[in-house]
């Protein structure tokens, strides 16, 4: 299954508001980049073999001319798990792409059946960014969110991940790869989140706090708690937010651009794009009804019109997973079914000159720093979730009732809230019957 683009309140709102400031220099406009971490790895120079990945951040480096890169999972180890892949695609020190940069991802059996593929591409002249490419499998064959692959993938107790990326020239370049693996939930797991936490909601502004400085990778993502705190969208620059969310609960990020009485018009034409991304790095897509209401703000030059942007979720619940696919109300098509796990939930905020870029309107040497607000809400009450266990019936530790995110500044915290004390158990867990599905989102 792959992600398609898409686009009432609850008894408690937590709000956070982000305010920029318009008195800021102008700055060379130059793609920031993207931090990576995890630790080294090496993969096998071939489509098949190379080192048995567990739950945790990894990095590596792929080669560009598309020779192929693999890793293994042991199913023994993991049933249920995702394997994301992220690469930062970029043209040197130049705000766009001079070449097709694409990445792709491809499950197989140890008998060569491909059991999932798939594939993400950014196009010449559009800016430098990420792209992320989800793969993975679930231990339930019957879960909406998954699709039918053979026998043998099914079966198999050990998989083969192949990454081959194109693009950017003659060397390498870097990737993160996260492994998150999801236990099983036993007992009373509840319902899926009903119409109304399926509802369009925005964040309500609130008074500011002193500025957080953002983090620039899902990694050194800045916390953020309820309230309002001032930072600057820089041209060529992707920044990265963190809030807690716990079963029942929903996120709402929404930001207004530029700020409200900033009287800032940008000298050339830009787009701001706001995401909400899972613990997992999987793109959660929205579709509001309102279609004056989407996760874009299209800037023009010398224009100071204020503009309101935004995403939000479904409430966290583990029914989430088998969710149907036909009745999603405002949240996009495959989303709801991976809004299943508390932990972790990043925002991100990417500001770009607008593309194409007209030739007689190049872009300048130098643009200043974009004033905005943006509000970030954790919607709902916490609420009790599912007994979670691995094969052998141990129970695994989830975060407690009422855990959302503290302190201000970057925390290194574990990206999945169960690594540390449920998957340390992880290399007893079974084989089951498995389905692949695909989860793919470029960002």
């Amino acid at each position: 299954m792959r992600f398609r683009k898409p686009v009432a309140l609850a008894s408690s709102v937590l709000a956070v508001t982000v305010v920029m400031s318009s008195t800021t220099p102008a700055r060379a406009i130059q793609p920031t980049g993207y931090a990576f971490s995890g630790t080294q790895v090496t993969l096998a120079n071939a489509e098949t073999g190379g080192p048995a990945l567990t739950p945790g951040l990894h990095r590596t480096q792929l080669p560009n001319d598309g020779s192929p890169r693999s890793f293994t999972i042991n199913r023994n180890q993991l049933r249920t798990f995702v394997a994301s892949v992220l690469t930062y695609e970029k043209n040197g020190s130049n705000l766009l792409l001079a070449d097709d940069h694409e990445t792709e991802v491809k499950i197989t059996s140890p008998d060569g059946d491909d059991c999932d593929t798939q594939k993400e591409t950014l196009r010449e002249g559009e800016p430098a960014g990420i792209v992320v490419t989800n793969v993975g499998f679930d231990d339930d064959e019957k879960l909406s969110r998954n699709g039918y692959v053979g026998s043998t993938c099914r079966e198999a107790t050990t998989l083969n991940v192949t990454v081959a990326h194109t693009g950017g020239g003659a060397g390498s370049t870097d990737a993160e790869i996260l492994i998150t693996d999801e236990p099983k939930g036993v007992g009373d797991t509840g319902a899926a989140a009903s119409a109304a936490e399926r509802t369009a909601i925005k964040a309500p502004a609130q008074a500011p706090k002193d500025e957080v400085a953002p983090g620039t990778g899902f990694a050194g993502a800045a916390t953020l708690t309820p309230g309002t705190y001032p930072v600057k969208l820089k041209v060529g620059a992707r920044i990265f937010y963190k809030v807690r969310l716990d079963w029942g609960q929903r996120l709402a990020a929404t930001m207004t651009v530029p700020a409200k009485d900033s009287n800032f018009g940008s000298p050339i034409a830009l787009e701001s794009t706001i995401s909400i991304w899972s613990p997992q790095r999987i793109f959660l897509g929205v579709q509001p009804k309102d279609y004056q209401f989407s996760r874009e703000a299209s800037m023009s030059a010398n224009n100071s019109e204020v503009k309101t942007i935004g995403s939000y979720t479904a409430a966290v619940r583990w029914a989430n997973r088998s969710a149907s696919s036909g009745d999603n109300g405002e949240i996009a098509y495959a989303t709801v079914p991976f809004t299943s796990v508390p932990g972790w939930y990043y925002v991100s905020v990417n500001t770009q000159p607008r593309t194409p870029v007209s030739s007689d309107t190049p872009v300048p040497a130098t643009t200043p720093d974009v004033p905005a607000e943006l509000s970030v809400a954790v919607v709902g009450e916490a609420q009790p979730g599912p007994r979670l266990v691995n094969s052998a019936g141990a129970e695994v530790a989830a975060p407690s009732a009422g855990q959302l995110s503290v302190g201000n500044g970057v925390s290194q915290d574990d990206p999945f809230p169960w690594v540390k004390t449920g998957l340390s158990a992880v290399a007893i867990l079974a084989a089951g019957a498995a389905v692949v599905w695909g989860l793919r989102r470029k960002a």
